[in-house]
């Protein structure tokens, strides 16, 4: 009885994260989406306001905030001058297609 519980049990924890990463959004189809963009400030703006592109957007920032710290101190330079660096690299390397967000707050399609 213990073992069919267990497994019933482990069945629906994968089912529901199954279908929780069906319904959640990746980066890459964001941007391709045009949902999201490259921001002049090394971070991930959001074009689209929905509660799941927020979450990303939330999510991603702050991994970027985490790794722009991490680079700042090592180098010992701020952290905006590592996000800003970030950022040229990021909309150098983003696909046609994809939004980039001018200094003047403009989104265009790259």
């Amino acid at each position: 009885m213990k073992s069919t519980f267990t497994f019933a049990t482990a069945l629906c924890l994968t089912s529901l994260l199954w279908s929780a990463s069906t319904w959640s959004m990746t980066l890459q189809e964001a941007k391709a989406a045009r949902i999201v963009g490259e921001q002049p400030n090394g971070y991930l703006g959001l074009i689209i306001d929905t509660p799941e592109a927020k979450q990303l957007v939330l999510s991603v920032n702050a991994k970027r905030k985490y790794y722009y710290q991490s680079i700042a101190k090592r180098h010992s330079v701020s952290i905006d001058e590592v996000a800003t660096l970030a950022a040229q690299k990021a909309i150098e390397a983003a696909e046609p297609g994809h939004m980039i967000q001018t200094p003047q707050g403009q989104w265009l399609k790259k």
